[in-house]
């Protein structure tokens, strides 16, 4: 295994067996003296990166070791180095991430762009500072003002890495923030939207016991949703038949609690799991480990 000590100009490789490439980015140095350094990396999100968590932070680095337990959105890593003044080299960071992207051929329609969580977050804790539906367009800003704000707000690995993650946006018809745990004869706890997770936004709440017989539900009053709009989100009404209804029906309850108790075991450790319900089957856009 490769130390793990800090070397602004050498950074970790993908493990023997590992496909995918990675690409440099190179920095200014301080003051705009001295030679250019390495500023940057954009990396597709490897099994490796579970080996790294002090470069990559905990989020990436267990959402990594559970690339084959769950169904995982395709994610960039883009790793930024302390100090780099990232809008010097946002033009790099944006086409090395994009060609990376499935079909990189063809733009996709919007992206989804957000901060890991460096460390552990509190149970049940939905994904923060993620920019949903993003054009292409817009996401050299969307960079610069995502590093920004983790640093501000101290969200940066053991290195100072600020580390952000792009992804397809995934479509959504609901979505749940599921908390799990490996000790056995814990239940799981989902809760569940209409639209887009946010934070603020009422959700019901399921809670299923260990050997998922039993689904305790309590159901919020939900007269908006946050959903899809051009270049964004905005929050709408719902019909007046959707605000008392369940947004997960109870089949999908347990499928995504046996998912998340499963990847919980194999972590071996609380896990937080963002996941998006739309037409096709859940996806998983952000697996965080969970504070005890």
């Amino acid at each position: 295994m490769q130390s793990e000590s800090w070397d602004p100009d050498r950074w970790p490789e993908a493990a023997e067996g590992d496909t995918g490439s990675d690409i440099s980015v190179l920095a200014g140095a301080l003051g705009g003296h001295g030679e250019l350094r390495l500023g940057a990396r954009v990396f597709p999100l490897r099994r490796w990166m579970a080996r790294r968590h002090a470069v990559v932070g905990a989020e990436v680095a267990v959402t990594a070791r559970l690339l084959e337990a769950l169904p995982v959105s395709p994610t960039v890593v883009i790793v930024v180095a302390p100090d780099v003044a990232v809008d010097g080299v946002v033009t790099d960071l944006l086409a090395a991430a994009h060609g990376m992207l499935p079909e990189p051929g063809e733009a996709p329609g919007s992206l989804t762009l957000g901060v890991a969580s460096p460390e552990p977050v509190r149970a049940g804790t939905a994904g923060r500072l993620a920019m949903y539906n993003q054009h292409l367009d817009a996401l050299p800003e969307a960079i610069v003002e995502c590093v920004a704000a983790a640093r501000r707000c101290g969200l940066v690995t053991a290195h100072g890495n600020a580390v952000l993650l792009l992804q397809p946006f995934v479509p959504v018809s609901a979505s749940a923030v599921v908390a799990a745990s490996p000790v056995r004869g814990t239940p799981v706890r989902v809760d569940g939207r209409w639209g887009l997770t946010e934070a603020s936004s009422p959700a019901d709440t399921f809670e299923i016991s260990a050997d998922g017989s039993t689904v305790r539900e309590a159901l919020a009053w939900k007269p908006q949703a946050n959903v899809v709009a051009p270049g964004g989100t905005r929050s709408v009404n719902l019909p007046a038949s959707w605000r008392s209804r369940a947004s997960l029906d109870r089949g999908t309850v347990r499928r995504l609690a046996t998912l998340s108790r499963n990847a919980a075991v194999t972590a071996g450790r609380p896990l937080t799991l963002d996941v998006a319900l739309g037409r096709r089957a859940p996806v998983v856009l952000r697996c965080r480990p969970t504070r005890a």
